[in-house]
C-alpha cells in the first residue's frame, strides 16, 4: 500500500472516530459537569475518589490484553486460523484477569477502605458498587481493538455515542426523579458499562461473521506463542500499571488522601475541563497503533517514520490552538461548567493545559515502542517517569494543594517526551 493510499486511509478513519470522540467526549463532559454541579466540591470531590481507587485497582490487577491482542492478531491479520486462537486466548484471559480483579477489590474494600475517607461516608459500600465495572471495562478494550484492527470505526463511532448518550440520560433521570448521591451516580454508571459491553459484544460478533473467524475457545495457540503472548502482555501490563502515573486516578486520589476531598474535587474539575486537549490524541492513539504494527511487520521503516511525524505535527498544532483558547477563557469556562464555587481550579487548569500539550506531542511514544517489539523499554520508560511522579507528588500536593498535582504532571510528561525522543535516536532513527 502506498503512503497516499495508507493516509487516505487513516484521515477517513480519523474523521469517523474523531467525530465519535468529540460527541462521546461531549456528553461525557456533560455528564461530569452536572455530577460536579449538583454534588458540589467536597461530595464531587469524594466521588472522584471512589472512582479513582476502583480503576487504579483495576489497572494493577487485571491484565493489560487489548494492545498484546492488536499486536498479535495484527500480525497474523489474513491467518484466520491464528487470528481465532489468538483472539480466544484474550477473551478467555480477559474474563479471568476481570474476575480477580473483582474480588481482589471487595476484599481491599472490606479492609481497608475507611483509611481513606470520614466515618460518615459510607466508603465500603460505595467502592464494592462501582467494582462491578471492572467486570466489562478489559473486554471492552479488547473489543474495540479487535474492531479497529478489523476497520470497524463505523461500529465504534456508533458505540461511543450510544453508551455516552445512555449515561447522561439516567444521570438526569436520577437528578429528576431520585435522590441525586453519590450511590445513585455510582448505579448509572454501572448499567452504562453494562450496556456498553452489549453493544459492543453484537459489533465484535457481526465483525467476526463478516470476516469468517471462528471463535472456539477449545482452540487456541500452541505453547510456544501462548507463552510468546503471555511474555509481552506482562510486560505491557507492568508498563501500565506503572504508567497509573499518567491518568487522573492517582492525581485525584493523591490530592483527595494527602490534602482534602475538596482539592480533590477542584483537581478533578480542571481535569475535566483540559480534557478536551487529551481527547485530540485517542482517536489518533486508537488509529495508528494497528497501522504501526502492520507496517513494522511488513519493515515499512520509511512509511512507519512518516506517519509519527506527520501525525505528531497535526496533533500539536491542534493541541497548541485548542490549549491557548482554554487557557484565555479559562475562569469563563469554569463558571460556566462548574460554578463560582470551583474558581480555586483555574491555575492546575492553566497548568494542565501546558502538560496535556507534552502529552499529545508524546502520543507516538508507547504505539511505537510495542510495535517496534520493545516492551522491555517501555518498562524502563515508565519506570523512570512513575518513579519521578511519585516522588514529586506528595512533596508538591504538600506545597500547593491540587496545583501541586498538576505541576507535578506536567514534570512527567516532559520526561516521556524525552525518553521517547532516546527511543526514536537508538531503535528506529536508521532504520530503512
Amino acid at each position: 500500500m502506498s503512503y497516499q493510499d495508507l493516509t487516505t486511509r487513516i484521515k477517513k478513519n480519523f474523521k469517523i472516530l474523531g467525530a465519535a470522540k468529540i460527541a462521546g467526549g461531549i456528553l461525557s463532559a456533560a455528564t461530569i459537569l452536572l455530577i460536579g454541579r449538583f454534588l458540589g466540591v467536597e461530595k464531587f470531590g469524594i466521588f472522584s475518589m471512589i472512582i479513582s481507587i476502583v480503576e487504579i485497582c483495576n489497572i494493577i490487577l487485571s491484565l493489560r490484553i487489548w494492545d498484546t491482542a492488536i499486536k498479535f492478531i495484527g500480525e497474523d491479520q489474513n491467518n484466520k486460523n491464528r487470528v481465532s486462537k489468538f483472539l480466544s486466548l484474550s477473551i478467555i484471559l480477559n474474563i479471568i484477569s476481570s474476575a480477580f480483579s473483582f474480588l481482589c477489590i471487595f476484599l481491599i474494600a472490606n479492609n481497608f477502605s475507611d483509611k481513606f475517607f470520614d466515618e460518615s461516608i459510607s466508603s465500603k459500600n460505595l467502592i464494592i458498587s462501582y467494582s462491578l465495572v471492572v467486570l466489562f471495562i478489559s473486554i471492552n478494550e479488547t473489543f474495540d481493538g479487535i474492531l479497529r484492527t478489523f476497520n470497524q470505526y463505523k461500529a465504534i463511532f456508533k458505540i461511543n455515542i450510544y453508551t455516552n448518550m445512555f449515561r447522561l440520560s439516567i444521570i438526569c433521570i436520577a437528578l429528576l426523579k431520585f435522590n441525586f448521591n453519590i450511590q445513585n451516580i455510582i448505579y448509572c454508571f454501572v448499567l452504562s458499562y453494562l450496556l456498553s459491553f452489549t453493544i459492543r459484544l453484537v459489533y465484535f460478533s457481526k465483525t467476526l461473521i463478516e470476516n469468517n473467524i471462528p471463535l472456539n475457545f477449545t482452540n487456541l495457540p500452541n505453547s510456544k506463542d501462548s507463552i510468546r503472548f503471555i511474555k509481552f502482555m506482562l510486560n505491557a501490563h507492568f508498563s501500565n500499571i506503572l504508567n497509573i502515573a499518567n491518568d487522573k486516578n492517582l492525581g485525584v486520589l493523591a490530592v483527595g488522601y494527602l490534602a482534602n476531598p475538596f482539592y480533590a474535587g477542584l483537581y478533578r474539575a480542571a481535569r475535566a475541563i483540559v480534557k478536551i486537549i487529551r481527547r485530540l490524541m485517542d482517536p489518533v492513539l486508537e488509529i495508528i497503533f494497528p497501522e504501526l504494527v502492520k507496517l513494522y511487520s511488513e519493515k515499512n521503516f520509511e512509511t512507519y517514520k512518516k506517519i509519527i511525524f506527520d501525525t505528531t505535527k497535526i496533533i500539536f498544532f491542534v493541541s497548541l490552538g485548542i490549549g491557548l483558547i482554554i487557557f484565555l477563557f479559562s475562569e469563563t469556562l469554569v463558571i460556566l461548567f462548574f460554578g463560582n464555587d470551583y474558581l480555586e481550579s483555574i491555575l492546575s487548569l492553566k497548568i494542565l493545559i501546558f502538560a496535556m500539550i507534552i502529552h499529545n506531542l508524546a502520543y507516538w511514544v508507547n504505539p511505537s515502542i510495542l510495535s517496534s517489539g520493545k516492551p522491555k523499554f517501555l518498562t524502563l520508560t515508565t519506570l523512570i517517569t512513575t518513579f519521578a511522579y511519585c516522588i514529586s507528588l506528595p512533596y508538591l500536593i504538600h506545597e500547593m494543594n491540587h496545583n501541586g498535582a498538576a505541576i507535578s504532571l506536567l514534570i512527567k510528561n516532559i520526561l516521556t517526551l524525552s525518553l521517547g525522543i532516546i527511543f526514536f535516536q537508538k531503535f528506529l532513527r536508521n532504520k530503512t
